[in-house]
């Protein structure tokens, strides 16, 4: 198959009804779409391994252009509404062009893998950490990450300076035995899930493990950067002041959960037949980093520096990590920019506004919430604004 083409990609999208949201078919304009019609989506991965792209599909605004739908309750279930016969799957093309797709940048980088790009609508969740590459082992796996706040958020970044770590490590302890016994009550119909549920809160109430973290209030188009791994991370939750929850454009290493994600405290989370998720208290503070430098929230919010600007187009570096890259791009109406794959396949993704892509061989049209796949051996493509300013979020690697 010629893949010097343009590719949109077929999101997949993630059903999520207890804390999922409507922010992501909103900014994709498929609320009203078969078969996302009143459903709550968590998430919508953008790029990864299991990716199906569209090669005969020349706009996100074709009602043949769909996205795949996921169900929190069966993950390897998913339901596709268009012609299956048209999806690509980026396995196969990497499996047959790696060095045409990828680019000999990221082969070198990152091998046949590519990075994990997602769109998240998500409330709190556990208080957590990833390893760093030097502790990778059988049981965990290193997972660099960073969040680009599409709206303003909340969540916790790090130890508090001069926090007692083995009063912080005994809170947890406490916590999680307390939360065994009140799951070994509901197994045994001792106490009613209401009642647990209550208990549940006043035991978190008690121990209070924020105060040893750092809260910090992300700004609408801030970058926090997780990638150097073995930092204190987690979402939170405020109903009032962020009624939509944590709205973060992810990128991050194709890695699963279960395997990268060590767990300190689960927020008192109950299931109604008792059981508990699993936290590993012991590995969290075995590798989390306790150095001042990656305890400080300003140390992982990143600062954009402007790397072009003229009256028509601004192009800032958001991130430049190891693994992965990304730039922010500003075009101004009817005002056509040329720009480079530079050796690594190129992810384009609007933000807002609506655009052409086009090499010598094929144009897309994209509009806000929607993304295209821009294989390392193009080298060169157009992007043109239509109707109005455009903003990018580009990724690649170096």
């Amino acid at each position: 198959m010629q893949i010097e083409k343009i590719f949109l990609v077929v999101p997949k999208l993630i059903e999520q009804p207890t804390w999922g949201g409507d922010y992501i078919l909103g900014l994709k304009k498929w609320s009203a779409r078969k078969p996302f019609k009143g459903l709550k989506i968590g998430q919508s991965y953008e790029l990864f391994s299991g990716t199906q792209l569209m090669a005969d599909v020349h706009s996100s605004e074709d009602p043949d252009f769909t996205g795949e739908l996921g169900y929190a309750a069966d993950p390897r279930r998913f339901h596709f509404q268009g012609d299956k016969m048209r999806l690509i799957p980026l396995q196969s093309l990497i499996k047959n062009h790696p060095k045409e797709l990828l680019g000999e940048i990221a082969l070198k980088k990152t091998g046949k893998e590519v990075v994990l790009v997602k769109l998240t609508q998500a409330k709190g969740n556990s208080f957590q950490l990833h390893v760093k590459q030097k502790d990778e082992s059988r049981k965990w796996k290193s997972k660099p990450e960073s969040w680009y706040y599409l709206e303003p958020g909340l969540l916790t970044l790090g130890l508090k300076k001069n926090a007692d770590i083995n009063k912080y490590k005994n809170t947890c302890l406490e916590i999680e035995n307390e939360l065994k016994n009140l799951s070994s009550r509901i197994k045994a119909k001792k106490i009613t899930y209401i009642k647990a549920k209550a208990e549940a809160k006043k035991i978190v109430e008690k121990y209070n493990p924020w105060k040893y973290v750092n809260s910090v209030k992300a700004k609408k188009g801030e970058l926090i950067d997780l990638s150097p791994c073995g930092i204190h991370h987690s979402w939170e939750e405020d109903e009032k002041k962020y009624p939509l929850g944590n709205i973060v454009y992810e990128l991050c290493a194709d890695v699963m959960d279960p395997v990268s994600s060590i767990r300190s405290f689960d927020k008192g989370k109950i299931k109604q037949d008792g059981s508990l998720r699993k936290v590993q208290i012991e590995d969290y503070f075995k590798y989390i980093d306790k150095s001042p430098k990656a305890n400080d929230p300003k140390a992982h919010i990143m600062k954009p520096k402007v790397l072009y600007q003229d009256e028509n187009i601004k192009i800032a570096s958001l991130l430049r990590a190891k693994f992965y890259c990304m730039d922010e791009i500003t075009i101004n109406e009817n005002s056509e920019h040329r720009f480079s794959t530079g050796g690594s396949y190129n992810h384009i993704y609007i933000r807002s506004g609506r655009a052409v892509i086009k090499s010598s061989a094929r144009a897309v049209i994209l509009t806000a919430g929607h993304s295209c796949l821009i294989p390392a051996c193009l080298k060169n493509y157009e992007i043109l604004p239509v109707k109005g300013k455009c903003e990018i979020l580009k990724t690649f690697i170096r």
